[in-house]
Parts: structure tokens; sequence; C-alpha cells
């Protein structure tokens, strides 16, 4: 029986020798079943070998699934370069790029049941009607089409400027090539969206490529990609694995969303996995956003890539007005409804016109539950997760406190745990408390509310998404779910209930995820033939980032924002890697931060790199477990990569029984 090596989705690099079964040539990328220890995995073949490890029994593989999938040769090249440039095993990599085969009952993956969405696209424009500064963008990729060589575009436009129409018509270009095109959008809910946009556009042999289908229904979309039966994907990070023959344009939208980016091994970003990929096929990599990234659009200022703008929206149309309200000046009487601690007089009267006026809107608060806690009058007391160093939220409809991290649930109860008294405290601001709030307030006023509580059921988003559309609701409540993707003409009014919520957080990135977040959200306002307002309540209307969020100015807060990123070598100008260590006890885990500091400041000697910690995260207990990390900051991508290569093998050999490290190379956020 023929041997091979074979990689296993384990934190360990070189695999393990399997028997082939006689009679069958073993390919490497096919996957396999094998056993590893008591339990079955599926692996992926690497090579034949001649003999097997001394002392090792060799055991025989437990199936090949048919019909079979296999990564390409050029597949599993990226799978190794990701393995080394994120630090994880080559298993585990090959592992997240294949797709499960479990048998389950298929569809046609073409088949997408879009009724059960409300996302449908609107009929995009043809070319002649593409405005000039969407003519000379697509002019300019269709250019890097035709030279058939790697590039990279920043396809930067404001909100409602029509860069869906661009890449729509880029992709029908690619595809009169000859090509095929990967499409990938941060979130699921955004790809059915996505796929209606490319059918009206033309595009019949397209398909969704996602985690909630079937896995027999993602293997199908895999085959069908490989064989050049499909134009089009649309999918979100995943399926930048997906084996294309011809694929000549990558199209990243939102490409500045932190979903991009893995948050288990292997931490990969999807965005810069398809840069790596498009480079190495020669293809045309177009990234679109609003808001983009500060790596992104600093790259393409010193010329590292191509800056395509869009400055207008299309049609001409002006964006929102946006006027700041300040939640610390105490609210005085006025005509309407009186204002409350979290609905400010202006934004109330804004609201009283838009139902006057027939019109809708968006009310924003990136907050789930009723309240985000719940505290005793009596003794102070504030009801926190066992498991995690957070607080409980309060959810009224269900009448229970449940953790947003571990997602421990409790009854609600009418007396205080501690002291038994029952005067408590719901405090904070969560969507839920805002929804009866606006109820009481505009009792008239059709409500709906869309976030991760409302749409746990099956098709329920598509319902409130429909009605919405349909002019049946008047104000739609929401959290992050609400910011992007959605182009409802009928909306002229956005409120932010609280737009620095998340600015203060203690992370390099609250800032820009700020900006970024509030410019999204303002974008959805004025998309029809009215024009749109915006109310952005803040207890710190001063601050730059929301001034430049207010003022929809990226300019501006980029040069802001650079500054002080520059000054702390910060990316874009610094690199940086994160080592976080898990475990139960402190100072189990604050022993094994110092060794892996002392492990890696040797590895990093003249290498020019700053090790930083170890120190407590800042959500320091999560599921029962402390978290601490170290932070690797260099000026020099290289540097940092030596310093890592030196000081994970010997990090490896350190005991630790009991402990997980994580190593997260370009880490999003430090959370």
């Amino acid at each position: 029986m023929p041997l091979v090596r074979v990689a296993v989705p384990i934190p360990k690099d070189e695999g393990y020798v399997y028997a082939f079964p006689e009679g069958e040539t073993p390919v490497p990328g096919l996957r396999v079943l094998v056993p590893l220890g008591r339990r079955r995995v599926w692996g992926t073949v690497l090579e034949t070998v001649s003999e097997a490890p001394r002392g090792v029994t060799v055991r025989p593989i437990a199936g090949i699934h048919e019909p079979r999938i296999s990564l390409t040769e050029e597949l599993v090249a990226l799978c190794r370069w990701i393995a080394g440039y994120y630090a994880a095993s080559l298993g585990e990599v090959l592992g997240a790029a294949a797709p499960s085969v479990t048998a389950r009952k298929s569809r046609d993956p073409g088949e997408v049941p879009l009724d059960d969405h409300p996302w449908q696209a609107a009929d995009p424009p043809s070319r002649d009607a593409l405005n000039s500064d969407q003519q000379a963008a697509l002019a300019r990729i269709e250019a890097s089409l035709e030279k058939g060589a790697f590039e990279t575009l920043l396809l930067y436009g404001v909100t409602g400027s029509g860069k869906t129409a661009v890449y729509l018509h880029a992709a029908l270009a690619a595809i009169r090539r000859g090509g095929q095109v990967m499409a990938l959008v941060p979130e699921i809910n955004l790809a059915p969206q996505a796929l209606d946009a490319f059918r009206r556009a033309g595009v019949t042999r397209a398909a969704l490529y996602h985690s909630e289908l079937r896995p027999r229904e993602r293997a199908d979309v895999w085959r069908q990609a490989a064989a050049g039966a499909l134009d089009v994907v649309v999918g979100t990070r995943s399926a930048v694995f997906l084996p294309f023959p011809k694929l000549r344009l990558l199209v990243v939208d939102e490409e500045q969303d932190g979903a991009y980016k893995q948050d288990e091994s292997p931490r990969y970003h999807a965005r810069d996995v398809a840069l790596v990929r498009a480079q190495r096929l020669g293809a045309t990599a177009l990234l679109c956003s609003a808001t983009p990234s500060l790596e992104s659009y600093a790259k393409a200022a010193r010329g590292g890539s191509t800056l395509l703008r869009l400055p207008k929206r299309v049609d001409g149309r002006p964006l929102a007005t946006v006027r700041l309200a300040d939640l610390r000046q105490r609210p005085r009487g006025g005509d309407g409804p009186d204002p409350t601690r979290h609905l400010s007089r202006p934004l109330l009267e804004a609201m009283a016109r838009t139902l006057e006026r027939r019109e809708q809107g968006i009310l924003f608060l990136n907050r789930r539950g009723h309240s985000t806690y719940l505290q005793c009058r009596g003794c102070g007391t504030v009801a926190h997760c066992p498991r995690c160093d957070v607080p409980f939220t309060v959810h009224a409809e269900e009448a229970a406190l449940r953790c947003h991290y571990c997602g421990l649930s409790r009854k609600l109860s009418a007396t205080c745990g501690g002291c038994g008294a029952s005067d408590l405290w719901f405090g904070g601001v969560g969507i839920q408390k805002i929804e009866r709030e606006v109820a009481r307030l505009f009792p008239a006023a059709r409500l709906a509310r869309l976030d991760l509580d409302a749409v746990r059921k099956r098709g329920s988003a598509g319902s409130i998404l429909r009605a919405f559309r349909a002019g049946e609701v008047d104000f739609l409540l929401g959290t992050q779910m609400v910011t992007k993707g959605f182009d409802f003409p009928g909306v002229t009014l956005v409120g932010i209930i609280v737009a620095d919520l998340q600015l203060y957080l203690p992370d390099f990135r609250a800032a820009e995820r700020t900006f970024q977040l509030l410019t999204q959200v303002a974008g959805r306002a004025g998309r029809g033939e009215s024009p749109g307002e915006v109310i952005m309540q803040s207890y710190d209307p001063d601050h730059p980032a929301l001034r430049a969020a207010a003022a929809q100015d990226f300019e501006a807060f980029f040069a802001q924002e650079s500054a002080d990123r520059r000054e702390l070598q910060y990316p874009p100008f610094g690199h940086l890697v994160e080592i976080e260590i898990r475990g139960k006890g402190k100072e189990r885990v604050l022993a094994a931060g110092t060794s892996i500091k002392r492990t890696v400041a040797r590895a990093a000697e003249g290498l020019g790199v700053e090790v930083l910690g170890p120190a407590p995260k800042p959500l320091a207990r999560l599921k029962g477990l402390e978290r601490w990390h170290l932070l690797l900051r260099c000026p020099s991508r290289k540097g940092l990569r030596q310093a890592l290569g030196r000081a994970l093998p010997e990090i490896r050999k350190l005991r630790l029984p009991g402990l997980h490290v994580a190593v997260d190379v370009d880490p999003t956020q430090l959370l």
C-alpha cells in the first residue's frame, strides 16, 4: 500500500503518515478521512513518502468522500503561505480552506431561496447611465483587466455613490474576457442582495458560498467553481479559497470590515489573502469602501495601489445633513414629546417631522438588550457573569440576564441576589429600551427592531425588512445590522442614539471603527428623491472622530488619526503581533507570559522589535479563563516575521500545561 503524508487540522506542522488504499493513486490536495487518536478527522494529502517513520504504526486512511474534493496545487501553495505568515499549522489552514464534505441533502447551488430574504437589489444602471466618475473608474478597472497583470485598485466613494454598479460592470467585463469573478462581502446577510445584483446585471452562472449553506451545498459550489461552471461566486471570507481556474477579478466589498479577519486559528485576513492570491494569479484586486481602512488608504496614498474616487452620490443627490446633539445638556421644554434621557429634543422633533411627512427613519444603537447592567440600589451590587469579566445585559422581553460573550443566561429576579432588596436599577441603555421609549412617545408610529435577538427565528429578518421596504414600518431600530448594505429610498432620517459608545474602548482602532460605523449608518439617509437628515447624539461632540464623521470627511479623519498612529508606530506606520495566553489561574497565566516574553526578547535581539507586556487584556476574563497578552511592535514587517520565526519553535518547547497560547499576526482588535 502506498504511504502518504496527511496534514490534519491541529496545531502541528509536519502532518502524519497513513497507508493509502491499494489500487488508488494518491493526489496531493485530496481530502481524506483519517484516524487521529480515538477520533476521525478530515485531512489533506500533502505527498507520497517512501517509508514510515521509525517506531510508528502506520494506520490506513478511513475513507475518501465521493465525489472527491481536492485542493489545487495553487491553493495548497497559498495555504502554505498563509500558515507561514499567520503562524498557523498547515493542517489548520487546509482545513479552513476546504469545504466540509458531510453528506446531506443538496439543492442546486445556484438556486438560492431569495424569497426568504428582502435583500433584492435595484436593477443596476446600464453602462451609458453611469456618471462621469463611475465611467472613469470603470475604464481604469477594465484597463487593468486588459493588461492581465496583478494590480490593486481601491474604489473609494461616498455612501450612495454607486460603487456596486461600477464593480458589477467590471465583473461583466472580466467574464467577457473569459474570466471568473470572486466577490467577497463581510457578512452572510449581505450576500443574497449582492448575488441578486449580479443576476440583475445579467450574470446567470452565479452562486453563494458561506457557512450557513448545507455542507453538501458548499461542496457543490466548490466543484462547480473548479470546473469553470460558475462565472461569479459571492461569499464571505472562506470564499477566498475557492478553486477558480480562470480567476481574473477579486472584489472585496466593504474592505475595511473587521469580519474579514478570522478570530480563531488560522487567523487570516480574507482581504489580505485575496491580495496575495491576485498577485500570484496575475489578477485584478478591487477593494471597495466608503470608509477605507487606514492601511488600504495609506497604501494608495504612497502609490502602492491605485485610488479610484467617486466623490458624489449618483444623480447628484446630496449627502444627508448631519447635526450633533449634545447629550450633556439638560433638555428644555418645547413643542412635541418631552425629551428623555436618551432621546434629545432635536431627534424627537426630527422624528415627529418624519412621521408627519410619512417618511421613514432608522434609529441606531450598537447595544443589544434593554439595559447594559442591573444594579441593586440597596447594596450597590452589579449582576456580573461568573465566567466573564463583564456585567450581565438585561433582556426585558425574555425577563433574562445574559452574557453576550459566553452565552450564559439567568432568569431576571425581582430581588437582589446579594442583599435581597427589591430596589433594582436598570442601568445603561440597549436597543430594547429605546424601542419602548419610542413606542411610549409616538404611540401611533409603526416600529420594528432588527438585531440578533429579533432575527433568531429563520426568515424573521426577511419579514422585518420586507415590511420596511414596503412602507409598513415607520421607524426601524437596530444594532450594527442596519448600518450597511441597505438602500431604502424612503429613509430620510437616521438617529444615532449614542455616537461615542465605542469611542473610548481600550483599543488603538476604536476611533477608526467609530468613524466607519457612524459614516456607514449616516449613509442610509437621503438615498431617494427626498433629502436626508442625521441626528448624531453624543456626550463628547467635539471629539475629532465624531466631527469628521458628522462632516462625512474621511480625508480629515485619516490625517488626524494618521498623526496619532505614526507617533505610536501603529498600523499603517508599523506592524503588530499579539501573543495571547489563556488559562485558569492568574498567577499561572502571568508566569507563562513572563516566560514567553523572555523567549521572544531573545529571538528579537537586533531586529528592532519592541516587546510590550505581559499585561491583562481589557476583557481580562472570558468563559472562565484569564486572558493576558504580549504585543510585538516593529516598523519593519520583515524584522517582525524574523523574530516570530525564531521565537515560535522555542515557545512550543515551553512546558505550559493547561494553558493556550494564540498568535495573532496583524491583529484588528486587542480587546
